[in-house]
C-alpha cells in the first residue's frame, strides 16, 4: 500500500508471507515467514525539512545448524533537509532506534551459526549534485 497526501505526508505499508520449503517439506534456511514494513514521511517545514519513520518486523529464521534466530522489530528515524540550498541534500538518521539485539543466520562460509547485527547507529549524509 502506498499513500501520498496533499499536505506532504507520505506512507507505505508492505507485508510478505512465505512458506519456503525444500523437497522434503522442511523449512528453508534463512527464510523468514513474515516480513512487515511501515514507512511514514511527515513534512516539518514545508518541502525543506521532513522526518521519516521506518518500522520493520521480521519473523524467526532457521539456521544452518537447525536452530532458529529470534524474530525482531526495528525502528529507524531520519531527518531530511532539501531545497534550502539548490542541489544540496542533508540527512541525519538513527538506525535501530531502540537498540534491538538481533542476529541473522550465517551462511556456509561463516563459522558462526548466527551473525550478530549492529545496535543503534547514527549516520549523517551530505549530498551535492552538480
Amino acid at each position: 500500500l502506498l499513500g501520498k497526501w496533499q499536505d506532504g505526508w507520505r506512507g507505505s505499508l508492505s507485508y510478505g508471507y512465505a512458506e519456503a520449503e525444500d523437497d522434503d517439506g522442511d523449512r528453508l534456511v534463512n527464510s523468514p515467514r513474515h516480513l512487515v514494513k511501515l514507512n511514514v514521511i511527515a513534512p516539518l517545514i514545508g518541502d525543506r525539512l521532513s522526518a521519516g519513520l521506518e518500522l520493520q518486523y521480521e519473523s524467526s529464521r532457521k539456521t544452518l545448524a537447525g536452530e532458529r534466530s529470534d524474530d525482531f522489530f526495528l525502528a529507524n528515524l531520519t531527518l531530511l533537509s532539501e531545497n534550502w540550498v539548490p542541489e544540496l541534500e542533508l540527512s541525519a538518521g538513527v538506525y535501530n532506534l531502540f537498540d534491538e539485539d538481533y542476529s541473522h543466520p550465517g551462511a556456509a562460509e561463516h563459522t558462526q551459526d548466527l551473525l550478530e547485527q549492529d545496535g543503534r547507529t547514527f549516520r549523517l549524509k551530505l549530498q551535492y549534485a552538480f
